[in-house]
């Protein structure tokens, strides 16, 4: 018979583990435990897939995908998680998630990309634009890794003019880097509401459940 106490259950923590630099989180994260977090939220800072083939599931509608720049940055110091010194040229993309019918706001992306270890397939499609990085790493068949780097609750007064008009700037926010071969190509944070980020577009005749 288990000895534990029966008025002390057991915690478990799906965040433990999996963001390796949480202590490391920038300044203005405000640290968020698991329990404080709806399902979907929780589900949303550990996916290890495609975020927005979840999303699309989960809202059932499409997701829309809409690049809001896409730049070339130099380095002014090394870059520890992409693992790129000072004077090196990455390239920094946001893009932002939207329903495709209801218009609600799924998630504001920002990312960090290493071009010159991209396949030319893959610079290719994220020079075009259409879809997100994670259909883009998908399509490509390259065995990568994501590894999560910290999560939080982030304030942003300073948005897109996309993104604010769908959102007031309070995120549960996730950073993450994925590697190849062990070496690192991209370092994405992904912003969703803090609040209920839609209202699920339920198909003809179907009822969903609240989240």
């Amino acid at each position: 018979m288990n000895q534990q106490s029966q008025s002390e259950p057991e915690c478990f923590d799906p965040f433990a583990g999996f963001f390796l630099a949480q202590a490391e989180r920038p300044a203005g994260l405000e640290s968020v435990s698991a329990a404080e977090l709806t399902p979907l939220q929780r589900a949303l800072m550990v996916i290890d897939g495609t975020v927005t083939t979840f999303l699309e599931a989960w809202a059932l509608e499409p997701v829309l995908v809409t690049r809001l720049w896409q730049r070339p940055q130099l380095l002014d110091a090394p870059d520890r998680w992409l693992e790129l010194p000072a004077g090196a040229t990455l390239t920094e993309r946001a893009v932002l998630l939207s329903g495709a019918r209801s218009r609600g706001f799924f998630a504001f992306a920002e990312s960090r990309i290493n071009t010159a270890r991209l396949p030319p397939a893959m610079r290719g499609a994220l020079e075009a634009g259409a879809v997100g990085l994670g259909q883009i790493l998908l399509a490509s068949g390259l065995e990568s890794r994501r590894e999560g780097l910290w999560c939080g609750r982030e304030q942003l007064r300073s948005l897109p003019e996309a993104v604010a008009a769908l959102t007031d700037g309070d995120f549960l926010s996730r950073s993450y880097r994925v590697t190849v071969a062990g070496l690192p190509l991209m370092q994405i944070t992904e912003r969703f509401a803090w609040r209920p980020i839609a209202v699920p577009v339920a198909a003809p005749g179907v009822r969903l459940p609240t989240d």
